[in-house]
């Protein structure tokens, strides 16, 4: 059965009668027509377990947000009737938003994935991968065909090609044990797993001078927020995006006096709420940071025992290797690589230990045993002369005395700091932000410390789960940056991808840069499989299509890294709808097929248990009972209190391993580096307006896209614009336009904004190829990344915008046809 015609098929009579209802109710709808669309025939799998009362069950909603808040929720006679906000152990985390109590829709959604899928026109021997896509047709098959596919072409690709060759995906769609559990069946096969490419690059040069970050930097449980004075959210609209916990904690530090400083090109939600917004020109956050770090040292507003303490600022540089010097430059022991200042009161070469004070000059040259050396705090304040809040003003477009006042509040007002999000990031060199505002909170003293503030994902708790996915004997995976994949799908290198299983991601054909060059990529595989519970862009691009589990239908632990410190456990609402799965029965089963007999139980809870096991903190049975536990280890509370893990235990202010960017700019020091939001640009001229893909309160990512309660607030993409850059284009509100650029072009509706910047674009990320008119935003953008810190730069776009084509077909915004399943009720399914 072709899948388009799959979608209105349902489940039993049984079990509708159980889950409809709530469909109905929650999405406004009502009437014997829901079951009837529902339906499909009496042998279908039914909801099991039927409830007498309703009942409160314990269970966590976990998608790549800040929130992973812990659930309740409520059921009747076998149907969810109502999700809440579950109490925690801390009830300052006792949080959940719109998405999280919408998840009742999508459970009960008529458009889940309902049975096992395959394409219509694919086949082992001929793969047809040109066949894949938006048009792609599939048809019903049993579990055991499906997962026999998968298994058979994992062992051909893995005879023909190397295990290496089979590319076990995943995003980060769940917070589960899934991801987990799947890298177990990866490691006993020897397959191919990624590693990131996204948003690691603000923490990469964080970690340059502090030895920590990789995805953003470490920072102070979100709950000592309200310690700090003055609280920097710089490229972040965390009261649109991260309301749940980060937000409530900064309105907290509001509450009891401190100062928010917003940075950012956009009027947002959270600058609407600032005391001081910095409306900054795109792409130019380094230069402002090295500004407040030229008005703290001019001001002498540093916190000088904290240099001496913690950093290397007094720490001497030879002027003949541009090194730090060494003791043992001085004495001849080759072992002692204790950096070498010079003692205040006596003018003799002393060693820097970590955390340790030292009375030593901070500015300064020098000359030791016949070598010249400068202090590493003179090199800096040399470095920065260059920019004066004045001329990085002119080049910011901001007010000079604007960005003195957050530097002095910075400075000046106790324990503080700076919460940028994974925006600075997506700029191609974003890096050389995390290197400067690393160093400026180092020159303010804000690490170790109640109230200082190092990043928008505060520490939440990772489940330790040992070695559960290397087992005994497993040859272990191969690993991918998500930048390298294209070379492997591609060429062949280093190996070649001609195998697939995804789960828990959109990534492949929806989410990565340049669309259409990842589906033209998919070709060069033979099997794709993906499991899921939408129908996903992704999915639609699969061979092998595996309905999986709602959250709310599986038994499950989740954690909450980036967030709170609670580990939480979902309970299992009713069986899994339709024919749907479990992933840990898929992945199971598949091990069965692969020949791995004993790698997992049958029994999930004694595998959860197996691996809660590895984790000391928390009691499995007593998780169960309380639905989530706080969990205290090293992670949590106070970031920065142990020396630095760098060569000299202290924040090397310095690099001096000099690292090398692929334009030849060094930076020992700070240096801004600028790809296409620079203005002398290639692209500039042809492509005058930046773009940009915000976060939505919407959607995570690009889940929620196609829940129906949600579309209600949220119909359809629309193009932020200036009215200034419109009106020059002769584009009035609510136009559809063009988006496009020398890469792809995307068909929206334009919609006046006045908090953008002239000059600047934004359509929300996330939405689905299905929701635009024409194309997608993900047309628009690249896969080039830089050299030090390779990250995809969603936002380094250049586009242009004008009226769309006259002919262009809008019917489906501006006169929308009723959906199958929605026919006979009174709205007539418009939305």
């Amino acid at each position: 059965m072709p899948m388009s015609e799959q979608d209105g098929a349902g489940v039993s009579r049984r079990s509708v009668l159980l889950s409809a209802g709530a469909a109905a109710g929650m999405l406004g709808l009502g009437g014997h027509s829901a079951l009837q669309s529902l339906t499909r025939d009496e042998t279908d799998a039914a909801v099991e377990g039927l409830f007498d009362e309703t009942q409160v069950l314990n269970t966590a909603c976990a998608p790549n947000c800040r929130g992973k808040c812990p659930l309740n929720v409520h059921v009747r006679d076998g149907q969810i009737k109502f999700v809440e906000p579950q109490m925690t152990d801390d009830e300052r985390y006792r949080r959940g938003c719109l998405l999280g109590q919408s998840h009742v829709q999508r459970v009960y959604s008529p458009k889940r994935l309902k049975y096992p899928m395959v394409r219509a026109d694919w086949e082992p021997d001929a793969p047809n991968p040109g066949g894949r896509g938006e048009d792609a047709q599939f048809e019903q098959v049993s579990w055991d065909e499906a997962l026999q596919y998968v298994a058979d072409e994992m062992r051909r690709v893995r005879s023909e090609y190397g295990p290496e060759s089979v590319f076990f995906h995943t995003g980060s769609g769940d917070n589960g044990m899934g991801t987990t559990i799947f890298g177990r069946l990866a490691s006993m096969f020897g397959g191919t797993q990624q590693s990131w490419s996204i948003d690691s690059n603000v923490g990469v040069g964080f970690n340059r001078i502090t030895g920590h970050g990789f995805f953003l930097p470490p920072t102070n449980e979100s709950a000592d927020w309200v310690n700090a004075n003055t609280i920097i959210v710089w490229g972040s609209d965390l009261f649109k995006s991260q309301f749940q916990n980060d937000a409530s904690k900064v309105l907290d530090a509001i509450e009891s006096g401190a100062k928010l400083v917003v940075v950012d090109p956009v009027y947002t939600t959270t600058a609407s709420k600032a005391d001081l917004w910095l409306p900054i020109e795109p792409g130019k956050d380094t230069h402002l940071a090295l500004a407040m770090i030229h008005d703290v040292l001019a001001e002498g507003t540093y916190d000088d025992a904290f240099l001496r303490e913690r950093t290397t600022a007094g720490a001497l540089v030879r002027e003949d290797t541009d090194e730090m010097l060494r003791m043992r430059d001085l004495e001849g022991d080759a072992d002692d690589d204790r950096v070498v200042g010079i003692h205040a009161e006596t003018g003799e070469p002393v060693p820097l230990e970590p955390d340790t004070y030292a009375a030593v000059e901070l500015f300064g040259e020098y000359e030791v045993d016949g070598i010249r050396a400068t202090t590493g705090l003179s090199l800096l304040e040399e470095h920065v002369a260059d920019y004066s809040p004045e001329t990085v003003a002119s080049v910011a477009d901001l007010d000079p005395a604007d960005i003195k006042t957050a530097a002095r509040w910075l400075a000046t007002r106790g324990p503080g700091g700076i919460a940028p999000s994974y925006a600075l990031g997506r700029y191609k060199y974003g890096h050389v932000f995390g290197q400067t505002y690393a160093i400026l909170l180092a020159l303010t003293g804000d690490y170790g410390k109640s109230g200082t503030i190092h990043a928008q994902h505060p520490s939440g708790t990772t489940l330790n789960s040992g070695e559960y996915s290397s087992p005994d004997g497993a040859p272990g995976t191969q690993s991918l940056s998500m930048h390298e994949v294209p070379a492997a799908l591609e060429d062949g290198e280093p190996f070649p991808i001609k195998a697939i299983y995804g789960m828990e991601s959109n990534m492949l054909a929806n989410q990565f840069p340049n669309r259409q060059r990842w589906h033209d990529l998919l070709e060069n595989v033979d099997m794709f499989a993906m499991a899921d519970f939408h129908r996903t862009p992704t999915v639609q691009h699969a061979d092998i299509i595996l309905p999986a589990a709602h959250w709310f239908e599986r038994e499950d632990i989740t954690d909450a890294w980036g967030s709170h410190p609670h580990i939480s456990h979902r309970t299992k609402a009713h069986e899994p709808l339709w024919d749907a799965r479990d992933d840990y029965h898929i992945i199971a089963e598949l091990a069965d097929k692969l020949g791995y007999d004993d790698l997992f139980l049958d029994d999930k809870r004694a595998e959860l248990r197996k691996i809660a096991s590895n984790d000391d903190r928390f009691d499995f049975d007593d998780l169960r009972r309380k639905g989530n536990v706080r969990v205290e280890d090293e992670e949590a509370g106070i970031k920065y209190t142990d020396p630095f893990p760098t060569d000299t235990g202290r924040i090397e202010l310095y690099d001096e391993d000099h690292p090398v960017e692929d334009d030849g700019t060094v930076l020992d020091l700070p240096r801004p580096i600028e790809d296409r939001t620079a203005a002398d640009h290639d692209l500039a001229d042809e492509y005058p307006l930046l773009f940009m893909q915000k976060h939505s309160k919407w959607r995570i990512h690009s889940q929620w896209a196609d829940n129906a309660m949600i579309r209600k607030f949220n119909a359809e993409p629309t193009l932020d614009i200036h009215p200034s850059d419109a009106q020059d284009r002769g584009i009035d509100d609510g136009d559809y336009v063009r988006v496009y650029n020398d890469r792809g072009e995307v068909v929206v509706r334009a919609s006046y904004n006045e908090g953008m910047r002239p000059g600047l674009i934004n359509i929300d990320q996330g939405w689905w190829t299905d929701d635009y008119i024409h194309g997608s935003h993900q047309d628009l953008t690249h896969m080039e990344v830089n050299d030090l810190a390779p990250t995809f730069a969603f936002y380094d776009v250049r586009a242009d915008v004008e009226p769309a084509p006259k002919d262009i077909d809008t019917s489906k915004y501006t006169a929308p046809e009723s959906a199958d399943w929605l026919e006979g009720y009174p709205n007539g399914g418009d939305n």
